[in-house]
């Protein structure tokens, strides 16, 4: 089964058969997918230049655009576009160039509706393994420019493959997630797979005075009001050609927030004081840790920003909720602060390790860098830190200290053949704290059930063994 998303995944219908159109939608409906149908191919085209969407189901004999030439286009908009086809008229002929030219699969109408749930769901999931493999090849290689951005659950899997896909389209992207857990490093990541020649821009909504919003996004003239001695360009011109980011979005006054949905829809502006329109070429990439949807409810946020600013969505989940990537964050904050202070420190003991794997870090990544570095400064003469220089916050000593634990001596290997070390005794040590019950086991890592078992098959770790 595909894994569970902070969104519902979008499937885009087309088909110009009224009847047709309903039983698919009603059908994906109630298997919790969002749904947009068409009754002809030019309006799907036409929306999937603008939305990301995950699949398209498409008839083949339809007015206008033929559902092949959906299908081509799909493709040239997206190599990685996941189209099933439909067709009342099926010969091999049109199966075979319908899958030549990338189709997952080609139903015969009429069908079950069972087997194009079961097709739609292989097909989302090839193409999830397909971009996640296709990531993590280019971190491996070197080729990936995403910056640092550390971290292997199926989460962080899933934004590396979306932003790897989405660079180089213009979309408008909302980053939502904690505080701490990274939303800027998304988005300048996302900047850098974009190609685009501009500047990244970042600006924190909270930190502008509301009655300077305008001045500081679009710019100003000299004069154009008490104080403004010369002109001044603004966010928007700083960034033009490239990405401004938006950061704290949720705490733009709603005057201003008007201004940007205006600037949003039209994508064109003027400094105050002049009468230049100015086209823009920005990408706007926005973020916040609170929740808009309940914000607009609140009546302190407009619905109509919402829709503009979440053409793309992209949710950072907290720390907690993805400790495996505990392990090659500490590794990396290691690295590069022992580096940066010129201290002799390699490691953390076993003790060490999981003490900061049961913390629930509620600063997220920023709080774990942090602490990192404190440990990294005050101990800069040892090679391996124990699980007593931890800060007394962190960690139970009643729950979390084994004194028979035997301790990570410092890798003289690679990265990779230390961080499969620490996984295979962390996650012996998890199986055996809930004796072997992998669905506990997953609940307190916070993996699927399905990602559970295919990390216990690679380490070669039979739960069987930790069963009463």
């Amino acid at each position: 089964m595909t894994e569970p998303r902070s969104t519902p995944l979008r499937i885009l219908v087309a088909d110009d058969e009224e009847s047709m159109r309903f039983f698919v939608v009603r059908g994906l409906e109630r298997k919790g997918y969002e749904v947009e149908a068409f009754d002809n191919g030019a309006q799907l085209i036409q929306r999937a230049q603008s939305l990301r969407f995950d699949a398209a189901v498409v008839d083949l004999k339809m007015p206008g655009p033929s559902g092949i030439d959906v299908l081509r286009e799909l493709r040239a908009l997206d190599p990685d576009a996941t189209v099933l086809l439909m067709t009342a008229y099926g010969t091999i002929e049109t199966a075979i160039e319908a899958t030549r030219l990338g189709a997952f699969h080609y139903l015969t109408k009429p069908f079950e509706f069972a087997e194009l749930a079961a097709l739609l769901e292989r097909a989302l999931e090839h193409r999830a393994t397909k971009r996640e493999n296709r990531a993590l090849r280019s971190f491996a290689d070197g080729r990936s420019s995403l910056g640092p951005m550390v971290g292997q659950s199926e989460a962080m899997r899933e934004i590396y493959a979306t932003l790897e896909t989405l660079g180089p389209a213009t979309s408008t992207v909302l980053i939502t997630g904690e505080s701490g857990t990274g939303k800027e490093l998304v988005a300048q990541a996302l900047h850098v797979t974009s190609g685009r020649s501009g500047n990244f821009v970042a600006a924190n909504c909270a930190g502008i005075p509301e009655t300077l919003f305008e001045s500081e996004f679009f710019g100003h003239e000299a004069g154009a009001f008490t104080g403004a001695v010369k002109g001044r360009p603004g966010l928007i011109a700083r960034a033009e050609g490239g990405t401004l980011f938006l950061d704290e979005i949720g705490e733009l006054g709603l005057a201003n927030q008007k201004s940007l949905e205006r600037f949003l829809q039209e994508r064109e502006y003027t400094p105050l004081g002049s009468e230049q329109v100015t086209k823009a070429d920005v990408r706007i990439v926005a973020a916040t840790n609170r929740k808009l949807a309940h914000e607009v409810k609140e009546g302190r946020f407009r619905q109509e920003l919402v829709f503009r600013l979440e053409v793309v969505p992209i949710h950072v989940q907290p720390l907690r909720e993805r400790r495996e990537d505990i392990g090659p964050l500490v590794a990396h904050f290691l690295r590069s602060h022992a580096q940066e202070h010129g201290a002799r420190v390699r490691g953390l003991s076993i003790e060490a390790m999981l003490a900061l794997t049961r913390y629930d870090w509620p600063g997220n990544v920023r709080e774990l860098q942090n602490v990192i570095e404190r440990l990294v400064v005050l101990h800069r003469d040892e090679h391996e830190i124990d699980v007593d220089a931890l800060p007394p916050e962190l960690f139970d000593p009643d729950r979390d200290r084994d004194r028979d634990a035997v301790a990570i001596a410092p890798v003289e290997g690679s990265y990779a053949q230390a961080l499969t070390a620490f996984e295979k005794e962390w996650f012996e040590r998890l199986l055996e704290a809930t004796g072997g019950a992998v669905a506990e086991a997953a609940r307190r890592s916070g993996l699927s059930r399905g990602h559970l078992h295919r990390k216990l098959r690679q380490l070669d770790v039979d739960p069987g063994r930790y069963r009463a």
